[in-house]
């Protein structure tokens, strides 16, 4: 008895593999291939005088056809992994697809107007719909939209709708150049998918950065912090602050000693934010002549000493002194002055610093370069069949005139109907 059962799973087992490995030789997908008669039906969109350079130019139609080899491999693995069946690409290719539509029917009809009252009514009849967009588009968003944007994006989005309404209404959707487009663009989508799962994948691990940092010691942020701890002792001990930082610091300081602008308690420096806020917190809570403890900022470590403060009026600032004003337009309005800005406090610091901007970076660094192997290999794994050449229709231009332009694929010349596309 338990013979034959083992004999029945393995029978069953055989024939779950040969049914998947017969499911994948049979599927073929969509961007394993792209077709002279898709960019000829491509190409139908572009202003009469692009499609005359490309059916002049064999270099120019030979790059058009290679630009979609990297997305189409990329298509192709993203599709391996099944990113096409998430809920989260169906719903950008959706979106996608009625952009694309409203696009071509507002090409068609540019007089073509959506009103407010339309717009509205769409949206009153399809609010869930918005809903499901607006939390796709906002789902990684660093904070929620406001109340004025969320209404920005409702009109906007119902815009969109009723226009690709009106050209599935017209045909478009069924068109050979519209398929093409949706395509092309269902495959960048899954391209980018791609490569957004591939960033996720291969981020480094724990025992990688640990390598990477024994190899690079200047990437160990603990490392770089206390050699700044080193340095300050050496300050707090009476070495000259200007000497150290023309020894050690890693910016544009160095050759004078670490010297800043004078900024105000806003980081700018001449109206220009600059500084970052760390610093200056640290920089104003300081007595002329005091030195700070190590301080943080993005970039990287701080020793700041306070070299003077004052208060500054820009208004009497030479440099500020109001140029003539040239003489207005005719009819032009009126300029507003500027609101006058009183005096504010100013510091001038000088610092030693040392930069982290290796130890802030080198994680995302090498997992790009990581992603960008995954993604040569996919290319190299999911081949794409390109035409050698495709035609491309201009009214009134005869190819066969020219030797060895404006061919369809295979480089074979095709006549074009002058009265074609009018």
């Amino acid at each position: 008895m338990k013979a034959f059962t083992k004999f029945i799973l393995t029978i069953a087992l055989a024939t779950s593999m040969a049914a998947t490995q017969s499911c994948a030789f049979f599927f073929k997908s969509e961007f394993a291939e792209i077709k002279a008669e898709e960019l000829t039906a491509l190409v139908e969109v572009l202003p009469d005088n692009q499609k005359r350079q490309l059916a002049q130019n064999k270099a120019m139609r030979d790059q058009f056809i290679t630009q979609f080899k990297t997305p189409f491999s990329l298509a192709q693995a993203a599709e391996a992994e099944g990113l096409h069946k998430t809920d989260e690409f169906k719903q950008q290719l959706a979106f996608r697809t009625d952009q694309t539509l409203a696009a071509e029917f507002n090409r068609r009809n540019p007089d073509t107007t959506v009103a407010k009252e339309e717009g509205d009514a769409y949206f009153n009849a399809h609010k869930a719909q918005f809903d499901s967009f607006l939390a796709s588009i906002t789902r990684n968003a660093q904070q929620a939209p406001s109340e004025n944007d969320k209404e920005m994006m409702r009109e906007q989005w119902a815009q969109i709708e009723v226009l690709a309404e009106k050209a599935r209404q017209a045909g478009i959707e069924k068109e050979p150049g519209f398929k093409i487009q949706i395509k092309i663009g269902k495959a960048s989508l899954l391209a980018n998918a791609y490569s957004k799962s591939q960033e996720d994948k291969l981020k480094l691990t724990a025992e990688e950065k640990k390598r990477y940092v024994s190899e690079h010691p200047e990437a160990d942020v603990d490392k770089i912090k206390e050699k700044a701890q080193s340095l300050l002792t050496r300050v707090k001990n009476g070495e000259d602050f200007a000497a150290i930082a023309k020894e050690f610091n890693e910016d544009n300081t160095r050759t004078t000693g670490g010297e800043l602008p004078w900024f105000d308690k806003d980081g700018n420096v001449d109206g220009v934010p600059t500084i970052d806020a760390p610093y200056v917190q640290a920089a104003f809570a300081l007595e002329k002549g005091g030195v700070s403890e190590v301080v943080k900022s993005r970039v990287g470590f701080h020793i700041i000493k306070l070299d003077d403060k004052r208060m500054y009026d820009p208004a009497k600032d030479p440099k500020n002194a109001a140029k003539p004003a040239a003489s207005p337009a005719p009819n032009a309005e009126p300029t507003p002055s500027p609101t006058p800005q009183g005096p504010v406090e100013q510091v001038q610091t000088r610092h030693i610093f040392l930069s982290t901007m290796l130890a802030d970076t080198y994680e995302e660094q090498e997992t790009q370069t990581k992603v960008k192997r995954a993604m040569e290999d996919a290319t190299l794994k999911y081949p794409v069949k390109l035409p050698t050449d495709f035609t491309v229709n201009v009214a009134g231009y005869n190819p066969s005139t020219l030797p060895g332009l404006g061919g369809g694929s295979g480089g074979t010349m095709k006549g074009i109907d002058p009265n074609a596309n009018k």
